[in-house]
């Protein structure tokens, strides 16, 4: 569950009284008071002793509030004189990189990523703007792409937890192409996106080879108690690095040439398609010929196909062929629709 904004400002109010120096040891009282000024409503005794136990308590909250009761003062202190919640003193351009920092962050958020990032953003957002309040006549500039929630994507913590604490798993995988479940035996190494969407990269036990699995595909996941299997040398960035995508076609890495006119040129110079994309040939129409050295991919095979109209792939042969074959299969498939 997401951090509640409303807590989060009690807890803050909390901290400052208990801070306070020049009003030491606040009371009970003094601290619902001080909660109900601040947020225009009344609080019982019971919130704001279960709001000191999450502070002192609570590992998910983080704070871990070196919070004690004074019975000689009749108010609480905190062990460490020197702790607050807060962060330390900004400056006024600090605190504006701040303020925008978080609007920004808050835009990430959402049913892309997980729960406990949603969390860690409200906590972030709610104390930013509680500290330093928010700039009138405020709009929205930054508007991120918002895409729909993905099949599986409950799933993601499961795996997030199995790569990172070393931990096999095993799962029901449906084949979108053969139309049939399989079921899994997998030691994941890394989550990685890619347009919009979640993989699982890990060894899979059954094809004996490090292999990636959409989340949308994978069903009833369930944690083993067996030995994890690290295969020996294997680096997510290394194994990535070449590839555009998450599905290569082989582990060999090619030149990659083709033609694109000057349209496309303007987009592929200003967003190439991978750093090692390089201009073999600017021609005098507008036109360029470019390069890529890339482990093929079925995503790059995938953007080729889209970008066809404008791009023509000139070496390796294969590569075209599989492009123009695509290309007649559409021109087929327009028969039927």
């Amino acid at each position: 569950m997401s951090l509640n904004k409303e807590a989060y400002i009690r807890y803050t109010t909390i901290d400052s009284c208990i801070c306070n120096q020049r009003k030491p040891y606040p009371s009970m009282n003094d601290l619902i008071y001080a909660c109900e000024e601040k947020l225009g409503k009344s609080f019982t005794i019971s919130t704001i002793q279960k709001d000191i136990k999450a502070m002192k308590e609570d590992e998910a909250l983080g704070f871990m509030a070196p919070i004690k009761f004074s019975k000689s003062q009749n108010g609480y202190f905190y062990t460490d004189k020197e702790y607050t919640i807060r962060t330390v003193p900004l400056n006024e351009e600090e605190v504006n990189a701040l303020v925008a920092a978080t609007d920004l962050l808050t835009t990430f958020a959402g049913e892309r990523v997980s729960e406990n990032f949603n969390a860690a953003v409200d906590k972030i957002f709610a104390s930013v703007k509680e500290t330093y309040g928010k700039a009138s006549g405020k709009r929205t500039i930054v508007q991120t792409e918002n895409p729909p929630k993905q099949r599986g994507f409950e799933l993601f913590e499961i795996f997030f937890k199995a790569a990172k604490e070393k931990i096999p798993v095993c799962f029901l995988h449906f084949s979108y192409k053969k139309r049939l479940f399989n079921s899994i035996i997998f030691h994941p190494y890394l989550l990685k996106e890619f347009q919009n969407k979640w993989y699982v990269i890990g060894f899979s036990e059954s094809h004996k080879s490090v292999r990636t699995f959409g989340i949308d595909r994978i069903m009833d996941p369930l944690i083993l108690n067996k030995e994890f299997y690290l295969k020996r040398g294997f680096d997510p960035d290394k194994h990535f690095k070449d590839v555009y995508g998450v599905y290569p076609l082989s582990d060999k890495k090619i030149k990659i040439e083709f033609r694109v006119t000057d349209m496309l040129a303007n987009y592929l110079e200003s967003q190439p398609l991978h750093e090692s994309q390089k201009v073999d040939y600017y021609h005098e129409d507008g036109y360029l010929s470019l390069s890529v050295e890339l482990i093929p991919s079925l995503e790059l095979l995938n953007q080729f196909y889209m970008l066809s109209e404008q791009l023509v792939i000139t070496k390796p042969l294969w590569l075209r062929e599989e492009t123009i074959k695509r290309l007649k299969m559409a021109i087929r498939n327009e028969k039927y629709i």
